[in-house]
């Protein structure tokens, strides 16, 4: 059964925050509103990333996966596989760790936008 209480702010989060964010994710988003879930839960565990952990190195990872635009599905389905493997992250996670999280968050905040919305263009 989901957790539907809300989230804190991105400020106040603990890493038991984070992981019910990650566990909230859709693993197979179909519809706009699946996308739109993605796009702002993603949002909110890339600022949480970065406060949980100090020192989250800049600039962002190069990830292995191809660009955030135009996006597939597949690579959407295979990012969130990627961020749900991190989280929650092990008591002894650096700084890296986080920043995984919030590079995959990132790059999946800009891919879903852009698949969400050819998703919704094609529904109407």
């Amino acid at each position: 059964m989901p957790d539907d209480r809300p989230l804190p702010h991105q400020f106040d989060a603990a890493t038991k925050d984070l992981t019910r964010a990650v566990q909230a994710l859709p693993r197979d988003p179909t519809t706009p509103q699946d996308f739109e879930r993605v796009e702002h839960l993603v949002e909110w565990i890339s600022g949480a990333a970065i406060t949980l952990k100090e020192g989250t190195p800049h600039p962002q990872v190069e990830l292995p996966i191809g660009p955030s635009y135009p996006g597939t599905r597949t690579d959407v389905i295979r990012a969130l596989a990627a961020i749900t493997a991190l989280v929650p992250p092990p008591q002894d996670a650096g700084p890296e760790h986080y920043a995984q999280i919030r590079d995959w968050a990132g790059w999946l905040w800009h891919a879903t936008r852009n698949v969400g919305h050819r998703v919704k263009d094609a529904s109407w």
